[in-house]
Order: structure tokens, then C-alpha cells, then sequence
């Protein structure tokens, strides 16, 4: 609502902002928990904010949603809002059972109340180290704490290191496919890894036919909706695809280097740990994997022990149920059925 930003393109605000922050706003709705684990594993957050109502206090999804993150390893905060409104016993309540979870043994965070500018720096600089929980107090309407908001947004570094990953080679994730007319097929992503240039050539799989890698150029690259010459690492960009039909491309899929020689698998070997199970989990149980932007059933096919509780650990080999996948070892993922829920890495 800034006047000042009111005449002004995306594109002038990106080239002329100091520092970048992409927020990815996730459903906190149980029905839409699919959408928030592909939020959580297919955009590489570096951190996890979590929106809390003063007035209605912590509900069962929040605790969900923590429990993913701290899954995934990704360090978060607290954001308090509608302080304004909330009579002082509820706020009391909500802030006592904040600390309670903080608290707990597999959290183990120490809660820290943001109430100036040491507070925000001190926090900014250890957010990373996954030991602290900072809690912002807000309101929308007052405008309090917004400040402190806004500064330790601005001084948080980021986590993933992806100045080392930029000489490797170039493995770009697919979460979106766009026709565009005249310019042809447009694929939208997360680059992990190297650098992709406009005629830059990579492999593009798994095929929807086959399965197979196949060559394809890079017409053009678009980053926060300005042409480019060149993508990096940590970067979400728009590429521009030579002789590719839209058909041919989905969710999911890579583009690759030639070099990295890619294949797409049937089954896979994880280290998983039952986070919620109501009863025991034997050979044939079937449940969706969230791996990045993979997101498809799969059965177990093979484990190391022959049943498992929640709280349990085990070796299993996951085998998917319609088509194979690039999977790459050492990813997190988290799989689901029904309210059963649980989260690996890939071996």
C-alpha cells in the first residue's frame, strides 16, 4: 500500500532491494497437509515461521506442523499475532503452552520473548544453530512489533550454503509446468545445485512415456520476473524449454546435467522413524511420499524388523506404485496415511 511502490514493477523493486525473502505461505488447515509437506520439502525453506492467534492459542495443527519442521530439521520461530484483542488470561494460556512444547524432550528449544533490538539480533545470529525458538509479539492493526518483525527478517542469514554448490553440477526441480503462447512450454523450479545459462543444454526426466532422460535447451530464464541470463543455485527460476510439448513435462521431474548420468527408480532404500501411528506397520503398508516435489504412493517392500510402532526406527525399501522417480540419496522426506505420519531419508 506504499505510494512509493505503487508505479513500480516487480522487476524494478528486485534490482534495486539489498536482500530477498521469499515467503511460501502454507496451508494450516488438517485438509490441506499435503499442500503444506510439499511447501516444507519441495521449496527448500531455510527457515519456518509459525503463525499463532493470541486469542485462539495453540490448536492441534500447529503442534503438526512444528513436529514436521522439527522432522525436517528446519529451524523456526514464532510469530504471536492479534495481541491487541486478547483478554490477558488467554494470552497467559496461549504463551504457557508455547513454552510447555518448547520445553518438551524431543523440542528441546529455549523459548525467547523478542522485545527489543539486542533480543533481535541475538536471535538473528543463533536462529540457524536450531537451539533457540524466538517469539514476536504482534498486531496487524496497532502495528506493534512489526519492527522487530521486519529488522530480524532483514539480519537472519541464509542456512543452505549455496555459494559451494554453484561450481557443482547443474539439478534443477520441476513444481510447476506453464504453456505460454508464443514462447512454448515454461517450467518453474528450484535450481540445487551448479548454474543453468540461456542454450545451456540438460536432460529432462523422467519421461512421462518412458522414463527415460531426454536432451532438451533452454530457450530463456526468468528470475523474480526478470529476464536473465543465468540462474544459480538456491535460486527459484522460470526456463523456457526448446522443442518440449506441455504433455511431455509434470511436477516432480528434473532437469539435469548429462554428466550427474541420471535414472529414475522403481524402489528405494530409507531410514524412517514413525512419528504417529495408531497400530503396527508390516511389509505391503502403503502411504504417500512427500520427497521434494515428488509426491506419489508407495509400498514397503522390504524391511529390516518385521513390524514397527510409533517412535520406531528402521532400514525399508519403499517401492513406488505408478511410475519410477529421480531420487537423490541423502533427501528428507515425509510420508503419510491417513493420520499416520512419518519421515526418512533416503540411503
Amino acid at each position: 500500500n506504499d505510494s512509493s511502490f505503487r508505479q513500480m514493477q516487480c522487476g524494478d523493486v528486485v534490482a534495486k532491494a539489498s536482500k530477498l525473502i521469499t515467503f511460501v505461505d502454507l496451508a494450516g488447515h488438517e485438509k490441506y497437509f499435503k499442500t503444506t509437506a510439499f511447501g516444507l520439502t519441495g521449496n527448500l525453506p531455510d527457515y519456518a515461521m509459525l503463525i499463532i492467534g493470541a486469542n485462539h492459542g495453540l490448536i492441534g495443527m500447529c503442534k503438526e506442523h512444528l513436529g514436521i519442521a522439527l522432522a525436517l530439521k528446519i529451524p523456526s520461530f514464532f510469530v504471536i499475532t492479534k495481541v491487541d484483542i486478547c483478554p490477558e488470561h488467554v494470552f497467559e494460556n496461549t504463551m504457557k503452552s508455547l513454552h510447555a512444547i518448547l520445553k518438551k524432550p524431543g523440542v528441546k528449544k529455549i523459548p525467547i520473548m523478542v522485545r527489543n533490538q539486542d533480543d533481535v539480533m541475538t536471535c538473528a545470529r543463533n536462529l540457524s544453530s536450531d537451539t533457540i525458538a524466538p517469539i514476536f509479539l504482534t498486531s496487524s492493526v496497532t502495528g506493534e512489533g512489526l519492527d522487530l518483525l521486519r529488522q530480524f527478517l532483514n539480519l537472519v542469514p541464509q542456512r543452505y550454503e549455496w555459494f559451494s554448490k554453484m561450481s557443482k553440477e547443474p539439478e534443477f526441480i520441476i513444481d510447476e509446468t506453464f504453456a505460454v503462447p508464443g514462447v512454448g512450454t515454461v517450467v518453474s523450479g528450484t535450481l540445487k545445485s551448479g548454474s543453468i545459462g540461456v542454450n545451456d543444454t540438460l536432460l529432462l526426466g523422467p519421461d512421462v512415456a518412458d522414463s527415460s532422460f531426454k536432451p532438451t535447451s533452454v530457450k530463456s530464464i526468468h528470475y523474480k520476473r526478470m529476464v536473465v541470463d543465468k540462474a544459480v543455485a538456491g535460486q527459484t527460476a522460470a526456463l523456457a524449454l526448446k522443442k518440449v510439448k506441455r504433455n511431455q513435462v509434470r511436477k516432480g521431474q528434473a532437469l539435469v546435467s548429462s554428466r550427474l548420468q541420471p535414472k529414475a527408480a522403481w524402489e528405494f532404500d530409507a531410514d524412517i522413524a514413525i512419528l504417529t501411528h495408531s497400530t503396527t506397520i508390516h511389509l505391503k503398508y502403503q502411504a504417500v511420499i512427500h520427497c521434494e516435489i515428488i509426491r506419489q504412493a508407495a509400498k514397503v517392500v522390504a524391511m529390516d524388523c518385521e513390524k514397527l510402532r510409533s517412535g520406531d526406527r528402521a532400514i525399508v525399501r519403499f517401492r513406488f506404485l505408478v511410475r519410477p522417480e529421480y531420487v537423490i540419496r541423502g533427501t528428507r522426506f515425509i510420508f503419510r496415511e491417513g493420520k499416520t505420519k512419518g519421515i526418512g531419508m533416503v540411503i
